[in-house]
């Protein structure tokens, strides 16, 4: 059987993930950059086929890509974020219509669900590769739609991929309140090995507490502090410097490692390295080498002046 294949595209400010399966389907959550994500996917599975495609909030900077996949690449199913209570852009619809002219089965999580991307049934679990996926559940959204505090990234859907002993969590533009709802279902009492960071860095999607009960050994910050988001903010910054400090722990952030490769055997061990190249490079043809440290201090320093 072969390994797990995980990719952290660095796309600037933006996300895009890809799983290869050790049975070799494959799982994208979030896209920007068409071309990027076009000529990775072309590289990690030639045939284009996706064997499912999760989008987990209406942003650009995370669907941004979806469309040239709906056009050129074979989708399974398609899994979205709930819009009933934010409807997005009129590119996020046309991406909704799109998937439902070609008669890709759908689906609006609110709520926990697992997919077993390579076949498995519960309790059969603990051998196979499974997805776990955590949507805002409808009070939520009503509550913060009342307070008039919903916005985007509220929606968020959260991801733990889980490969025996590995796991790693995907946590989107995840909020304080999406990880109330994560809490609720008893998913932050489990640690994980990796950890792509919320919201880029933003000092309301990265808090210390889930860092502390998640325990990752890696944390991956998909941004690019040189744009106007100015991404990973000061809270974030000082997070990670201190988090990273520790000899056990990693943080890397993308428009300084590239994209990044993380390559998991059937035991569960795991290997990174990282491309280096820019936001707007092809990843085909490039040869991956070690991960380079992040200068988590020149960039609270940038943020405190």
């Amino acid at each position: 059987m072969c390994a797990l294949e995980i990719y952290v595209l660095n796309v600037g400010q933006g996300d895009t993930a890809i799983i290869k399966t050790p049975q070799g389907n494959v799982v994208v959550i979030d896209a920007y950059r068409p071309a990027k994500v076009k000529d990775a996917l072309d590289t990690i599975r030639p045939d284009g086929a996706i064997s499912h495609l999760v989008v987990t909030h209406p942003h650009s900077d995370h669907y941004g890509a979806v469309s040239r996949l709906l056009a050129d690449c074979t989708v399974g199913k398609v899994t979205l974020a709930p819009f009933w209570f934010y409807a997005g852009t009129p590119a996020y619809h046309q991406i909704i219509n799109r998937v439902q002219s070609d008669h890709i089965p759908l689906h609006f999580i609110s709520g926990y669900e697992r997919d077993y991307t390579d076949g498995g049934t519960f309790p059969q679990y603990a051998e196979q590769l499974y997805l776990e996926l955590v949507g805002p559940p409808n009070y939520t959204l009503e509550d913060l739609q009342e307070c008039n505090l919903l916005n985007p990234n509220h929606l968020s859907v959260l991801a733990r991929l889980n490969y025996g002993r590995f796991s790693m969590v995907f946590a989107a533009d995840a909020q304080m309140e999406n990880w109330a709802h994560y809490d609720r279902e008893g998913l932050l009492e489990q640690s994980c090995d990796v950890l792509k960071a919320a919201h880029h860095g933003s000092k309301r999607g990265t808090q210390w507490e889930r860092l502390e009960r998640l325990a990752p050994k890696l944390v991956i910050v998909s941004s690019d502090p040189a744009t106007t988001h100015e991404l990973p903010d000061l809270v974030g910054s000082a997070i990670f410097l201190e988090y990273d400090e520790d000899d056990d722990h990693t943080v890397a952030l993308t428009s300084g490692t590239g994209t990044i490769k993380i390559t998991v055997d059937a035991a569960g061990f795991y290997d990174v390295v990282s491309f280096g190249e820019g936001p707007d490079d092809l990843l085909s043809g490039l040869a991956p080498g070690p991960m380079p440290q992040t200068d988590w201090a020149s960039i609270l320093q940038l943020r405190m002046a």
